[in-house]
């Protein structure tokens, strides 16, 4: 599928609804995940930027809720309890209640916004459980139908009883949480369920709000009534199901946090969920659910068929379900008092806020909501280095003293590692604005900005970037100071923490061939979006309005256009990227190939990479048909066959030819690389596979060796598996 054509798939999905409600389907070919006591798999569930979370924890036997994300979530139990000839059966999201039994052959399938769980009885009764996350595309910020969809805080839940014995049954289900019901009016005020009641809706306490309320709600189907036994509260339903027949139940958990999530340290704001804009209270959330139900779930049911019914393995579609589910669950989208919305992304159990270097990865993702890095190129804006400073000890935070802005003054402005840390994770507390990171996050930010342009075709806002671009830019090219194009001082260290050479070596051509991409999108978005018309200056005396230029300005007409400074740039920006070129070429020659380093002091500087192209990711992505891009692509490829080839092991593929390090959403990034540019198909998928297919800590993103964990729980960039999609 090329790239126009993927375009299109995106935004038409949802424009041919069809006409009548329908149950959500899970592809039945996904791969199956046998839930029983040895299992360990844990699966993220959560809503778009609102981060109300439902996780299956099958380790524990329960579900962890909450909406503040999975920080702060709490673990509990669901029970979806079917009781048959007097014997009660449930599925393993919960501890075994008094008197019941699991359900035999319990299975777990997910896709990207969706997880089934099935189980059956001796009777002969089989049970599907659904949790879908609702979700579509979205194109801009006044796209509010499909926003809505992608973000109101609620799950729909549903659950299919089919009858395969030979005799009609009579059927109790009960779907409760393990927590006692309250009244709405007062949290501290426990709800008796009286009998023979009608309510079809249960409330629970949110521990993440003194006042704040989870729901659980029937829809469609009324319930008989609500319970509270053995310490479940919810909505149980009374049936006679025929032979060969089925009955289908429907549900919404919902939560509504009105309070602080973050406060914005450079402006001093207090952050709001954006969702709060358009819903109230968690009863407006519940009518908005309960209204629009049909639509969002068969655009759910479009986006999710889209994205698994393509091309990909079984196991690269088992990824990036699993991907996606991470995604949401690291998103945060927020609205300040002035109505301002900010989008975040946390980066996994470090929980920075938006780093450039992990967004280079997870924004692929935009390609189904481009606002969400739109909100992040303005916000990273405002987190540029500009000189260096000491920023004092706090006492109250547990902070001591330290530096921002380090070479700043001397070599230019550069981007942050992140925007902040939350101020109530104390896991951040030492580690403020990450590592110095001056030429990495300051070419991904380019490419973001380029990748952006491609998939929203927003001119006005990415010439309003240029300027920026250009200092950044400048600013890496000051950190060459040996002439052969590659930054050599003052670059920080890149993304690649685990590993020594791709990490901290001077003159390293990773660096080098990023520097080369992001020089020449940079001067393909210069040239195109320059001022070529002769526009000219408002007279500020006849138009009544006051003149910020300037009386001179506005009295001379003097034209405002920029194609000659715009071209001066991109030639500039080109003249680099050629150097670059040169001196990859004349290394490859020197030494048969392309090294990590070119510094033959560093240690390990002489190893291989197969990640040296990361650069041209995101391009490629967007078909780009830069020639220098296309000149580079054949340079690398010389080197990739035998690179990957060396660096192949049974836990992964290395980052480099002589250390151990794996980093799978690295990996993966490297295939799309390979197979856009190079004509070089491979997938890391099998390992990403193999090593999350019984985690507690899916998306865990790498091994320092076999069997050596990293460290990376919960991890978004994985979402980098989307590149497979887009590519195929």
């Amino acid at each position: 599928m090329n790239y126009q054509k993927i375009l299109f798939t995106i935004l038409s999905v949802g424009l041919s609804l069809t006409a009548t409600a329908q149950s959500f389907k899970v592809d039945q070919s996904l791969i199956s995940t046998p839930l029983t006591d040895s299992t360990n798999f844990s699966l993220l569930n959560s809503r778009l930027g609102s981060r109300f979370t439902f996780s299956l924890l099958n380790e524990k036997q329960s579900m962890q809720t909450g909406s503040l994300g999975f920080d702060m979530d709490e673990q509990t139990g669901l029970l979806i309890g079917l009781t048959v000839n007097q014997k009660t059966y449930c599925f393993r999201t919960t501890k075994l209640p008094r008197n019941a039994s699991y359900f035999k052959n319990q299975q777990l399938r997910f896709g990207p916004t969706s997880m089934l769980l099935t189980g059956e009885t001796p009777e002969g009764l089989k049970v599907n459980f659904t949790l879908i996350s609702s979700f579509t595309s979205s194109k801009d910020l006044a796209d509010s139908s499909a926003i809505k969809t992608q973000i109101f805080p609620g799950f729909y839940l549903q659950i299919n009883v089919a009858n395969e014995s030979k005799t009609a049954v009579d059927c109790k289900l009960k779907v409760g949480i393990a927590k006692t019901p309250v009244k709405g009016f007062n949290f501290m005020s426990l709800e008796p369920m009286k009998p023979d009641n009608t309510e079809q809706t249960v409330l629970f306490k949110d521990n993440a709000n003194l006042n704040g309320k989870l729901a659980l709600t029937a829809i469609k189907t009324p319930a008989k009534g609500t319970f509270s036994d053995n310490g479940f509260g919810g909505l149980f339903y009374e049936f006679n199901l025929p032979q060969q027949a089925n009955k289908e139940f429907n549900q919404i958990y919902a939560t509504h946090h009105n309070h602080t999530v973050i406060e914005d340290k450079r402006v001093n704001l207090p952050l709001k969920f954006y969702y709060t804009h358009y819903w109230k209270s968690i009863n407006e959330v519940l009518q908005y659910a309960t209204e629009n139900f049909e639509q969002n779930i068969r655009l759910t049911q479009k986006f999710e068929d889209s994205l698994m019914n393509g091309a990909l393995t079984d196991q690269e579609k088992w990824v990036l379900a699993l991907t996606f589910h991470t995604d949401l669950a690291n998103t945060y989208f927020l609205l300040d008092e002035h109505k301002t919305a900010r989008f975040y992304v946390s980066e996994g159990r470090f929980k920075h806020l938006s780093t450039v270097d992990v967004a280079h990865e997870t924004e692929v993702s935009a390609i189904f909501c481009p606002w969400r890095l739109k909100l992040q190129l303005s916000q990273w804006t405002n987190y540029i280095a500009r000189t260096e400073l000491t920023v004092p000890a706090n006492a109250v935070q547990n902070k001591p003293a330290y530096q921002q802005g380090m070479t700043a003054a001397e070599y230019g402005p550069y981007l942050y590692h992140d925007v902040g840390d939350l101020p109530f994770v104390s896991e951040t507390a030492n580690y403020n604005y990450g590592p110095h990171m001056a030429v990495e996050e300051n070419t991904s930010f380019v490419l973001l900005l380029y990748y952006y342009w491609k998939i929203s075709h927003d001119d006005a806002f990415v010439k309003s970037m240029l300027g920026t671009v250009d200092v950044l830019l400048q600013s890496v090219i000051n950190r060459d100071t040996n002439g052969n194009g590659i930054a050599d001082k003052a670059y920080g260290w890149t993304t690649y923490d685990a590993n020594e050479a791709l990490k901290l070596s001077p003159d390293n051509t990773f660096l080098g061939a990023k520097q080369l991409s992001a020089y020449a999108v940079a001067a393909e978005m210069f040239s195109a979006l320059s001022n070529k018309a002769q526009v000219h200056a408002i007279d500020a005396t006849k138009k009544g309005v006051v003149d910020g230029e300037g009386a001179g300005y506005k009295n001379m007409g003097v034209a405002v256009n920029n194609e000659g400074l715009r071209n001066k740039q991109a030639l500039q920006f080109e003249k680099e990227a050629n150097l670059i070129l040169a001196t990859l070429k004349k290394a490859q020659q020197k030494y048969g190939f392309i090294p990590v380093s070119l510094d033959e002091g560093f240690p390990k500087w002489n190893q291989r990479s197969v990640v040296i192209g990361e650069g041209l990711f995101l391009p490629g992505l967007v078909a780009c048909k830069s020639p220098i891009l296309q000149q580079l692509a054949a340079v690398l490829k010389k080197d990739y066959a035998a690179t990957y080839a060396q660096s192949i092991t049974d836990y992964g593929i290395k980052l480099t030819t002589q250390e151990g390090t794996t980093w799978f959403s690295k990996t993966i990034v490297a295939d799309v690389v390979a197979a856009q540019w190079y004509g070089i198909k491979h997938s890391s998928a099998h390992y990403v596979y193999q090593w999350n297919k019984n985690s507690p800590y899916a998306y865990n993103d790498g091994l320092l060796k076999k069997d050596d964990v990293w460290i990376g729980y919960w991890y978004p960039r994985g979402i980098s598996i989307l590149g497979y999609w887009l590519i195929r």
